[in-house]
């Protein structure tokens, strides 16, 4: 049998497995490069935590609660994690609309804010379009402008979503008297963005918060493949979770390479052909020189899917695994296994439960911020060939997603 066929094969006998197991097989899809994707519902734990009922309410004295949003760049994680919340918006009533021109794997955050300011949402919430930023690309003294003369004298923005790390600082920085919420910053706590994960220490300031999801993480990947040496690229060690990788590392004796970037703020494309040029030299160091047998690939490294490919391919020559922060997206384009930190379904939910409490009176510091994923598993089964890995059937039976190239014709 044909490698790709036994993959193909693999797959299926997981449906079969699963179904037989009680769990239930969600869909089997193709993505837009071509694998195939076997969507697997195992978050028995988040569907066990649910929402909080929250009833979609006006808002007093009449209008609309208006939202602000403010991103790094067109990330694929961050924005797919965005398209979640507003889906779960619109379960909840919160707004009504048409499915956008985009789903999750193709979502672009602004983009789906300006769409949304464009359309009638219903009686409830409003996207402010002009207070829409991508931060990498305005600048911060652009976007601070905008932000302070939307809070300080138009008075037209009733909550700022940030996402991220960096947002939510510079947000916070503003002081614009105008409710934050933080959601995707990995660790908002050692950030200074709320004062713990019990209590976020400002009235009008909240963040998710799951304080040892990266730590667990790196422990399931070093049980996979014992390792001994992990390069990681980084830009920032808070955002890249490095302290609780390094804590991991030395409780079970493996070694971290680690490397610190500038991050890539421009969209220029000298700057970004720049930018990647830089990091494919630091990738063939890493290979050659300081003799990694693992790579893990962080947070805001690379944002452009359209390089992945080429930037991975020395370590699937030299038989590397590739593990991955966070983002799907990595998986699909060469990356050997994500255990996701995220359930962005469950996740969405969570969020969009938060700013109904929110619209509905409540304190942003009296909401709880602790919402523990219940993970996932991804798993590349031709990159594990290629890397000569094979899972077990307990593995594949775990995996939430599986990809692979769809069989060849006999």
């Amino acid at each position: 049998m044909k490698a790709k066929s036994c993959t193909r094969v693999c797959a299926i006998l997981l449906a079969l497995a699963v179904l037989l197991s009680g769990c239930t097989a969600l869909e089997t899809g193709k993505t837009d490069d071509g694998h195939e994707r076997l969507d697997v519902d195992t978050s028995s734990a988040a569907a066990a935590q649910g929402r909080i009922p929250s009833t979609p309410a006006a808002k007093p004295g009449g209008g609309k609660f208006r939202i602000a949003y403010v991103d790094i760049d067109e990330y694929p994680v961050s924005s797919g994690m965005w398209f979640e919340v507003v889906e779960s918006l619109r379960r909840d009533g919160w707004i009504t609309c048409e499915d956008p021109p985009m789903t999750v794997d193709t979502a672009d955050a602004k983009k789906l804010v300006d769409w949304l300011s464009k359309q009638d949402l219903g009686p409830y919430i409003e996207f402010a379009g002009d207070a829409n930023y991508y931060l990498a690309y305005e600048g911060e003294e652009a976007v601070g402008q905008s932000l302070i003369d939307h809070a300080k004298n138009r008075k037209d923005i009733d909550l700022v979503f940030a996402m991220g790390t960096w947002p939510a600082r510079f947000v916070k920085s503003l002081d614009l008297g105008v409710p934050l919420l933080v959601y995707g910053s990995i660790d908002p706590v050692r950030a200074g963005i709320v004062v713990s994960a019990e209590d976020s220490g400002y009235d009008d300031i909240w963040a998710q918060v799951d304080p040892s999801a990266f730590s667990r993480q790196i422990q399931f990947y070093h049980d996979t493949i014992p390792f001994t040496n992990i390069g990681m690229v980084f830009n920032d060690e808070i955002i890249a979770s490095i302290p609780d990788y390094e804590k991991t590392a030395e409780a079970a004796s493996f070694r971290i390479t680690k490397v610190k970037i500038e991050k890539l703020a421009s969209d220029n494309k000298e700057d970004q052909d720049r930018y990647y040029a830089d990091l494919a030299t630091i990738y063939r160091r890493l290979i050659e020189e300081d003799k990694v047998d693992a790579y893990l690939i962080n947070t805001d490294v690379i944002t452009d899917d359209t390089r992945i490919d080429a930037l991975f391919a020395p370590f699937l020559d030299a038989r590397i695994p590739i593990f991955v922060q966070v983002g799907d997206n990595y998986i699909r384009h060469g990356a050997f296994m994500q255990v996701s930190p995220r359930d962005y379904k469950g996740l969405g939910a969570f969020i969009s439960n938060r700013i109904g409490s929110f619209f509905n009176g409540a304190k942003l510091r009296s909401l709880s911020q602790a919402y523990t994923s219940s993970p996932y598993l991804s798993l590349n089964l031709d990159v594990a060939e290629r890397i000569g890995f094979t899972p077990s059937f307990e593995m594949l039976l775990s995996c939430g997603y599986i990809y692979t190239k769809e069989a060849a014709a006999p």
